[in-house]
């Protein structure tokens, strides 16, 4: 069963449109926690992260300036590589404790995180934690949490087991560049230098992600906890559709990939394959994604509500006086609905965007 409702005339402004970092093209030789090398110092630093709530960010709970955490990035054909810097203010310290690889970083220590989403499909996506300690854990996610997904890691099963995943061809270091760990009498400073394998970002999502290409993108985000997660920070605001609130709230949720920002592949002048500067890049299906995105949380509402998913537009739009999408970017959107016999809901939206019209199956919501 489908229907399909245009939305309206096609965007002509990338409404919502997350973080974005343009990486240029050249490679780090040593990976060895040394940030002043010439090869970083010809790139810019990113914004420096925010609460991960946004606007929403309750008082008291945004990072300081002496709180600071801030990423660059650059990629060849190997590796995509990540320089961060996280201060810490007199009063608080660097926690530093798990020695042990694919511990739970988060749960005590002062952690640096990134997500990665080469497929851009919000599924079979790749985690990093790391301590000041370089102790690291590396995940694998078949969906998100909220959707039934499952870790796969060496934390939960060992090699040669069902739910085992590992990187082969990572490397990190970290560095202590001011203070020391464990001591909260005066500022400390720690950097993190990272890089991710193309071999072990790709595989594993179930649509075919592209290794990196001069004007390619990936989905990225990078987080900040401290203080056993009570303390968020990251780089794109995990901001989503919310119906129950008719608006767009922040989350204290890291795995909500379409929140995720974007990390441009430039050339070693900052530029795409037309010489045009990368900056100016804006992924051409934001506009289908976004509008899935909000509908998918529109679906989760309303099987919440109703025990059923919506069988048409018409059965969602018109839900409880239609709150569920009443205030939604969704102009210039098409979208249509599949049951898919017992086993998963499909929604597929169309949008336009830089003239391009493009379909996109966002997402799958299993019913199990």
């Amino acid at each position: 069963m489908g229907l399909g409702t245009e939305r309206g005339p096609p965007p002509t402004t990338f409404a919502r449109y997350p973080a974005q970092y343009v990486a240029r093209r050249a490679t780090v030789a040593s990976i060895d926690g040394d940030l002043e090398k010439a090869v970083w110092q010809s790139v810019p630093w990113s914004a420096e992260f925010k609460e991960i709530r946004g606007p929403d960010a309750p008082p008291g709970t945004k990072p300081s300036p002496w709180q600071a955490t801030k990423v660059k990035m650059l990629w060849d054909d190997e590796f995509l590589y990540i320089a961060a810097v996280l201060d810490v203010d007199a009063g608080n310290q660097i926690v530093a404790k798990f020695k042990e690889r694919n511990s739970p970083i988060f749960h005590t220590d002062s952690d640096f995180e990134v997500f990665l989403d080469p497929a851009g499909c919000c599924h079979g996506y790749k985690e990093l934690e790391m301590n000041a300690l370089n102790t690291v854990w590396n995940l694998l996610l078949d969906r998100p949490y909220a959707d039934g997904g499952s870790e796969f890691s060496g934390r939960v099963a060992k090699d040669g087991q069902p739910q085992h995943w590992d990187v082969r061809n990572q490397r990190t270091a970290v560095k202590v560049t001011k203070g020391q760990i464990g001591n909260p009498t005066r500022p400390s400073q720690w950097c993190c230098e990272i890089a991710l394998a193309h071999s072990d970002s790709v595989p594993h999502a179930p649509c075919r992600a592209a290794q990196p290409f001069v004007g390619g993108c990936w989905r990225i985000n990078f987080s900040r906890v401290e203080k056993q997660g009570s303390v968020n920070w990251v780089w794109s605001p995990q901001v989503v559709w919310s119906p129950s609130q008719q608006r767009y709230a922040g989350q204290v949720n890291m795995h909500l990939p379409d929140a995720w920002g974007y990390v441009v592949f430039a050339d070693e002048a900052g530029c795409l394959a037309d010489g045009t500067p990368a900056e100016e890049f804006r992924d051409p299906t934001w506009n289908a994604r976004h509008a899935a995105a909000c509908v998918y949380y529109a679906c989760k509402e309303f099987r919440e509500v109703t025990g059923l998913f919506p069988t048409s537009w018409s059965a969602l739009e018109d839900f409880d006086g239609g709150r569920l999408l009443r205030g939604a970017s969704l102009s210039g959107a098409s979208v249509s609905f599949t049951a898919v016999r017992g086993e998963a809901f499909v929604a597929q939206v169309t949008a336009n965007g830089q003239g391009h019209s493009k379909e996109y199956v966002i997402f799958t919501v299993f019913l199990t």
